[in-house]
């Protein structure tokens, strides 16, 4: 019928495994405010998995359907909206694993046509996220960055940018394998957290002068441990929870150097920048869209597809994004 999608829902939270189902469902129409978006393409973020167990800060609504980030070209309007039916565009809002989705317009980024669908449904996170992490670190040409959790898809971006700014990265990641990597999307200097030493290790690298920012996606132990090897006036940006302990430090480790210690969020901070959001969107969708930037994908799966998608990506994490596609260009 033409009135029925298929869509991936969960009626309760859960593991993927047990939660999702792959459902017929009601084409949507939109209301004032909204476009319809017939989607192309979302990532399995990490995101994506705390939303579906129910631990993420935007709770479902139940029967909900998956899906948090994606691309896609708008198929319906309002007769009054801003946006014109067949733009291609990319966006963040819950309920977007299914053939079209409805997205309020004040949420919609605008893609050229020829903008990579690959890239695109990967846009309106990551790379915002980054772009937002290395504005807010203020580092100069030449300045040491340090970022954690190097093998993640933010990490890759960072890196990117950064390099792109003649900023020095120094990369922390798991393992050798992963390492190699990061050096061919242009870390300056990558270490291993197995090998143990880390702070030792830092401060060679920078000539004992230590780290003019950290940008933490960990926190824990690790994180404990970087603070002793900040420059003076250093900062620490910390925007992850990968880690589980709790980070320990001396008051005279902050106060002796001058160091600023920092939460981000991408939403608040968007909210901060008003009328500059364009700006940045505009700048990022050139810079991204150089098919040298680097944005991994491992593997591209058909929506029906949704268990094997998620087998994949617990045998494969970190070798790149695993997409979920709906419908063709």
């Amino acid at each position: 019928m033409d009135n029925i999608m298929n869509a991936i829902v969960f009626e309760q939270a859960g593991t993927p495994a047990d939660a999702l189902k792959i459902t017929e469902v009601t084409l949507p129409e939109p209301r004032e405010g909204e476009v319809r978006v017939k989607m192309l393409a979302s990532p399995i973020n990490p995101a994506d998995l705390l939303f579906i167990n129910g631990m993420y800060r935007i709770k479902p609504q139940f029967p909900q359907v998956a899906g948090l980030e994606g691309v896609g070209i708008i198929d319906k309007t309002q007769d009054n909206s801003h946006y014109s039916k067949n733009t291609l565009v990319a966006f963040r809002h819950k309920g977007l694993w299914a053939e079209y989705a409805i997205i309020p317009e004040d949420k919609l980024i605008p893609l050229p046509d020829n903008f990579p669908v690959e890239k695109g449904s990967q846009f309106s996170l990551n790379p915002i996220t980054a772009y937002a992490l290395l504005e807010d670190a203020a580092l100069r040409p030449g300045d040491w960055l340090l970022v954690n959790a190097g093998n993640s898809a933010v990490s890759k971006i960072i890196i990117q940018l950064a390099s792109l700014r003649k900023i020095k990265t120094i990369v922390i990641t798991r393992n050798e394998k992963e390492a190699e990597g990061l050096t061919s999307v242009g870390a300056t200097r990558v270490l291993t957290s197995q090998s143990g030493n880390v702070a030792e290790k830092v401060l060679e690298i920078t000539e004992r002068n230590g780290v003019a920012c950290v940008l933490d996606a960990v926190g824990d132990d690790l994180l404990s441990e970087l603070l002793t090897v900040m420059a003076s006036f250093g900062k620490v940006i910390s925007y992850g929870l990968l880690g589980k302990g709790n980070v320990t430090y001396h008051n005279s480790t902050v106060i002796f150097k001058n160091l600023t210690i920092a939460g981000f969020g991408i939403d608040a901070w968007l909210t901060k920048k008003g009328d500059d959001v364009q700006r940045i969107y505009d700048e990022l969708i050139t810079t991204i869209a150089n098919p040298e930037f680097q944005m991994p994908v491992a593997a591209i799966f058909p929506l029906t597809d949704i268990y094997e998608a998620f087998k994949f990506l617990k045998n494969n994490a970190n070798t790149g994004k695993v997409l979920i596609s709906m419908n063709s260009r």
